[in-house]
């Protein structure tokens, strides 16, 4: 009876658009209708809210983005439209990704698309506030990043949370001057980079520590050592 009285309900509603602007830029996973780029005012991106299943885990949390209210912000992201055929399935797969396991709550918003002429669109945005049990609030790039690069989650590293976030907005929407996002960026991917040559460092040192057939590997490492710091 009650699954009747939802479809009645969905029957009388064409589509809902919900507003992306972190993983649901490249990583949607539902089915939608059309999807618009755009924009919506009065927050910006950040990097504050805390993860433990997707991106972390409750010993050592991700980050991934929410929303803070700035007068004077601007958030670019996708706006998907999903048509009532799929709007119950859709609504209960997002609902368990962002608010039962992310903390998320829903509010709606108007969305502005990029393309000149068009009305705003009503959207339905996840945003988790500073209430929420996973928020972490603001803290320096380098620290941010360093949690980034170490975390990892049932979804896959945190690290591609952010790096494929940022390539996708350079490819796909250049008018996006994100620099709190391409900061974090820019930091994830170096100290990404120094864990591993470091890491590779290490694997040479304990082949060569396992030669012995003459003492010839103590050269070696020094040799190896004197070129590594010279290259960098």
């Amino acid at each position: 009876m009650e699954e009747n009285r939802v479809n009645m309900v969905l029957d009388k509603i064409p589509s809902v658009w919900v507003f992306g602007y972190g993983s649901l830029l490249w990583k949607p996973n539902f089915e939608y209708q059309s999807s618009k780029v755009g924009c919506i005012y009065g927050y910006t991106r950040r990097f504050w809210q805390g993860n433990t299943t997707h991106r972390g885990t409750s010993e050592f949390p991700g980050r991934v983005a929410t929303l803070i209210e700035e007068e004077a912000g601007k958030v670019w992201g996708v706006a998907y439209e999903i048509t009532s055929r799929a709007l119950l399935e859709t609504m209960g797969y997002l609902n368990n990704r962002e608010k039962t396991l992310g903390g998320y709550t829903t509010i709606v918003i108007d969305f502005f698309p990029r393309e000149h002429g068009e009305d705003p669109i009503p959207v339905l945005l996840y945003i988790a506030t500073q209430d929420n049990e996973h928020y972490l609030g603001e803290d320096s790039i380098i620290s941010m990043a360093k949690q980034v690069v170490y975390a990892k989650g049932n979804a896959g590293p945190n690290i591609d949370y952010v790096t494929k976030m940022a390539d996708y907005i350079r490819e796909n929407i250049p008018e996006d001057e994100d620099e709190h996002l391409f900061a974090l960026d820019r930091k994830v991917r170096e100290i990404a980079s120094h864990k591993k040559k470091n890491r590779k460092i290490s694997e040479r040192c304990a082949d060569l520590l396992y030669d012995h057939k003459d003492n010839s590997w103590l050269w070696t490492l020094e040799h190896f050592f004197t070129e590594s710091v010279s290259a960098s």
